[in-house]
């Protein structure tokens, strides 16, 4: 199977398909590179894809220790040079919007164009105490118990109705990707610490920032806190759309995603 070692000898779960430029695919908290099936088949015939797992989740390593999203960023640095990619598209969503923020803030060389979806610069307010509630949940609750809630946050109820299998499996894919209570925790902790508003403006990348109108997760005054402070970044609402709008509905995230890639070539 495939391994990269990223600084600090952790070892990253990776996959890599298609022909093209490449474009790096970094998921949210809990989840892992499966969520992105449904763009990397879109986007292979175009695009060469690696989608990974971040440390504490899927294949990767889970070290005994706090999370940051500097040092999932640096992980995700270690991960291009290890591949020698010098240039990328970068796309993350969640938990991986904000280490793509952190990525374009702290090797700018590294990224060619940036993809923010679900989004937040700086957890204040409604997404502070969410995360907090999440932190609280996982202390108390097995990991089942808090994905059964948890999903609430991260799909539609339109969604959840018309899919019920598809949202069983995603409940299951999310139980199995974490290999503990405490490992999740710290993913959640780096959600709650990350702060990059303030220096957001030195994002040099073209950037898109996408958001469901329904995210629960992370409302859309978030996404638009992002845009109104990264220069010349396009932002897209998807009405009706919930956290996980990439999954939700594909093929109108994909249509987007595909235009802005276009229009910004490496």
């Amino acid at each position: 199977m495939p391994y990269q070692t990223v600084p600090n000898n952790v070892k990253l779960y990776y996959e890599r398909r298609g022909d093209g430029p490449p474009l790096l695919l970094i998921m949210g908290t809990g989840l892992d590179h499966t969520c992105w099936n449904a763009q990397v088949d879109a986007y292979a015939p175009r695009y060469d894809c690696i989608a990974f797992d971040n440390r504490g989740t899927g294949k990767s390593e889970a070290p005994d220790e706090p999370i940051t999203m500097q040092q999932l960023a640096v992980d995700t640095a270690g991960l291009m040079d290890g591949l020698g990619i010098s240039r990328a598209h970068v796309s993350g969503l969640s938990l991986g919007s904000c280490v793509a923020q952190e990525l374009a803030l702290m090797r700018p060389e590294l990224v060619a164009t940036l993809q923010l979806h679900g989004t937040w610069g700086r957890a204040h307010g409604y997404a502070a105490r969410k995360f907090e509630t999440q932190i609280r949940m996982l202390q108390s609750l097995d990991m089942r118990a808090f994905y059964e809630i948890n999903v609430l946050w991260f799909m539609t109820p339109e969604f959840m109705q018309q899919h019920p299998a598809l949202v069983a499996r995603q409940i299951d894919a999310a139980v199995s990707n974490n290999p503990s209570n405490e490992s999740l925790v710290r993913q959640y902790r780096a959600d709650l610490a990350h702060d990059a508003l303030d220096r957001l403006g030195h994002i040099q990348a073209p950037t898109l920032v996408t958001v469901g109108s329904f995210d629960l997760a992370t409302p859309p005054l978030y996404a638009r806190e992002v845009a109104a402070r990264i220069p010349g970044a396009e932002l897209v609402v998807f009405e009706g759309g919930g956290h996980l709008h990439n999954v939700e509905n594909p093929e109108e995230f994909n249509r987007v995603t595909l235009d802005f890639l276009r229009r910004h070539s490496l």
